[in-house]
């Protein structure tokens, strides 16, 4: 791989993870499940039970954390890819806790999907 085609590949995750969080903040649970791996979306529908139980959580932590993110770095090795995020939450005093967490990605059908987020590794 060139290092223009490298280039261009982060750009595409970088996107991605934007993408895939404003999703989430915004409440369009259906488009940030379509950006999960082929291997991790079924667990959101295993049944409608399920999904409509994930999205009463969804919608409750939104309702309260007021969750932001921010990426801090990209890590590609292959077709796997880790990004480091500083995730913020709303405390309840009004102040914002701080951490960070990994989020882990892998290419697949052309593009980048999410496979596995808000790890503390």
């Amino acid at each position: 791989m060139t290092s223009a085609q490298a280039s261009l590949r982060e750009k595409r995750l970088r996107d991605r993870i934007t993408l895939v969080w404003s999703y989430f903040v915004k409440g369009n649970f259906e488009a940030y499940v379509a950006i999960w791996s082929a291997r991790m979306r079924p667990d959101f529908r295993e049944s409608e039970e399920e999904w409509q139980r994930n999205l009463r959580d969804w919608k409750m932590f939104l309702s309260r954390e007021k969750p932001t993110s921010e990426l801090l770095a990209v890590e590609i090795v292959g077709l796997r890819a880790r990004a480091k995020m500083r995730l913020t939450t709303l405390e309840p005093d009004g102040s914002r806790y701080e951490d960070i967490s990994y989020d882990y990605w892998v290419f697949e059908s052309d593009d980048w999907f999410l496979d596995d987020a808000g790890r503390t590794d």
